[in-house]
């Protein structure tokens, strides 16, 4: 049977349909495959595989974070969603290294791996942050870690003072704040300030605001702080509390005497004496003021305390003056007051401080180098 020209046209059509269709499969045969992430829909789910350099992101997102991370004068480390270190700054690897490793080889906190290269250009790539933490910081971060995966969660973190155990096996005081970088890849920039010089100055000025600077005994600020908190311990523990006045006598006549730097020698060989007297560490020793010193002796009642007071007389009665320039017959003498409280029978603790203040003065009075007590 003859072909129509409709159906000739019809079977042209056809064919070149077909043609067209096996061309355009040979087509995307050829193409090249694409990236994964690109492929990607939004109906997908990745499956996660930890990123091990910086190589497998891409170099146009990291460029600019790498030149601010180089740039800053903190420490800086960047790690993706599990924690790998992905970029680090020279003042983070002077950190995490430590001062006490040895030069020719570094092992990881957890001796988990073995850096092969010379420590004078250590990167730490490849790391894992987890490894620098303690507990229960670690765990923290791991239930972090996998709350990210699960459901939503503050991206960003408050400076958070921490301890890192750093691959010399030191631990350091640091505070670190975590800030997300909203890329393809999550990275996570963390900011680590070392706390070691911050907490040496405020371990020392601590000292400077609660002791006083002559005799190196605790000031006027600690005793009455002390005060309020054994006075508030013990009367709830239904325990005794008592407080020890301690006045140099005559110490005006010394010091017109012999001058006040010599003075000044003496109430430091005083208050060493006194400080040696304690019955225990729980008691504070104070310079109360002038040529006045306090102590307070929690959990002493009053046969303990009048055992202080009595080493106390018996050790500066012995002490000499040689050794600041004075004659050996030079002698200081010191009167003593003590109240203590015992099942309620003062209300305050101020209460308590002015009735060992009335037996101060009545020893005085008594003439000197004396102790009374506050029944």
């Amino acid at each position: 049977m003859l072909a129509t020209p409709t159906d000739t046209a019809a079977s042209a059509t056809s064919t070149t349909t077909d043609s067209s269709k096996v061309e355009l499969k040979s087509t995307k045969a050829e193409l090249p495959p694409t990236n994964n992430i690109n492929q990607t829909t939004h109906n997908e789910t990745l499956s996660f595989t930890p990123l091990k350099t910086i190589s497998q992101l891409k170099q146009a997102e990291l460029q600019p974070i790498k030149m601010m991370v180089n740039l800053l004068m903190e420490a800086v480390v960047v790690v993706d969603e599990h924690g790998t270190i992905q970029l680090i700054n020279e003042h983070a690897i002077d950190l995490l290294v430590g001062d006490n490793l040895n030069n020719n080889e570094a092992v990881s906190p957890d001796d988990s791996s073995r850096i092969e290269e010379p420590m004078s250009t250590p990167t730490l790539i490849g790391q894992q942050w987890q490894t620098y933490l303690l507990e229960p910081q670690k765990s923290l971060y791991q239930k972090m870690v996998i709350e990210s995966r699960t459901g939503a969660r503050p991206l960003n973190h408050a400076p958070a003072e921490t301890t890192l155990r750093l691959m010399d096996k030191s631990n350091k005081d640091v505070e670190v704040s975590i800030t997300h970088f909203a890329l393809n890849t999550p990275l996570f920039a963390i900011v680590i300030r070392d706390l070691t010089k911050y907490r040496m100055e405020y371990k020392q000025l601590h000292q400077w605001a609660s002791t006083d600077c002559l005799t190196k005994l605790a000031n006027r600020r600690v005793f009455d702080s002390e005060l309020q908190n054994h006075w508030q311990s013990c009367t709830d523990k239904h325990r005794p509390i008592s407080v020890l006045l301690i006045d140099i006598d005559h110490f005006k006549i010394f010091n017109d005497k012999y001058g006040h730097i010599l003075g000044d020698y003496c109430l430091q060989k005083i208050a060493r004496a006194i400080e040696s007297s304690l019955p225990d560490a729980d008691c504070t020793a104070a310079r109360y003021g002038g040529e006045e010193f306090a102590i307070i002796l929690p959990n002493c009642n009053a046969k303990q305390v009048e055992q202080s007071a009595r080493l106390v007389q018996k050790n500066i009665n012995d002490l000499t003056y040689i050794d600041i320039g004075l004659d050996a017959s030079v002698t200081v003498s010191v009167s003593q007051g003590h109240a203590s409280e015992i099942n309620g029978q003062y209300r305050t603790s101020t209460a308590l401080l002015c009735a060992a203040d009335t037996a101060l003065y009545r020893a005085k009075a008594d003439g000197r180098n004396r102790i009374n007590a506050c029944l």
